[in-house]
């Protein structure tokens, strides 16, 4: 096998894999919590944020949405039986519409997370995650 075919083959491992653990979090996220990979993400994202907010073209570009989707996204989650999240504006910065996260939100995505924390101990060898962790420095 020559180096691009070595390459080709380990894009498409790595993509099988990918996949792999996408589809066994995005099952645990449905079944379990209503909720998508972005909605997911959304939620870690702000959670991680100073003051728990963030503008909602920050988002946009951090979950990957075009505006139109992130609004649905965030209508969606304001409208969720738990209040996770709210827009809002502040007095330093009229123009940008911001997403907060709720104390319920805040409650919920810690809840998520250890979750899905115990979903990818159980699909991640100690190979995968030491490759993982060299694969993002």
């Amino acid at each position: 096998m020559n180096t691009s075919d070595e390459l080709i083959q380990t894009w498409i491992n790595f993509s099988k894999f990918h996949n792999r653990i996408t589809r066994a979090l995005d099952q645990v996220l449905q079944q379990k919590y209503q909720l998508g990979l972005n909605e997911f993400y959304f939620l870690i994202f702000l959670n991680e944020a100073q003051e728990n907010k963030l503008r909602l073209s920050e988002l946009q570009k951090m979950v990957g949405l075009s505006q139109s989707a992130l609004s649905r996204l965030v209508s969606r989650l304001e409208q969720h039986h738990l209040q996770v999240v709210e827009r809002a504006s502040f007095d330093q910065d009229k123009r940008s519409v911001y997403a907060v996260l709720t104390p319920s939100g805040g409650q919920y995505i810690v809840e998520i997370m250890k979750e899905i924390n115990i979903v990818l101990e159980q699909s991640l060898s100690t190979k995968d995650i030491f490759n993982l962790k060299l694969f993002v420095e």
